[in-house]
């Protein structure tokens, strides 16, 4: 990661590793970022993720589903965001 980005984006970084490796890589990540900068994560590990979120953008066919402050979101809907996700996307 390249410490001066004021903007990261990233694809994944959780996918294919076991749990105590996605802590690992998800601790990394927050720990080398520049706090001025914006951090933008794609992930389906909502669960991983949820206790360091900020705000939520979920896509469906290329398009916004929904953009909300996790905040907010748990607020409206008195869910998780994991648990909106799954609601929103199960088959």
């Amino acid at each position: 990661m390249s410490r001066a980005a004021r903007l990261y984006l990233l694809d994944e970084p959780l996918g294919g590793v076991d749990p105590a490796a996605r802590d690992y890589i998800l601790s990394t990540i927050l720990h080398n970022y520049s706090e001025d900068a914006a951090l933008m994560l794609s992930t389906h590990l909502i669960g991983d993720i949820e206790k360091v979120l900020d705000e939520v953008i979920l896509l469906q066919d290329g398009k916004v589903l929904r953009q909300a402050a996790v905040d907010e979101l748990r607020e409206e809907t008195g869910e998780s965001v994991d648990a909106y996700f799954r609601e929103v996307y199960k088959c």
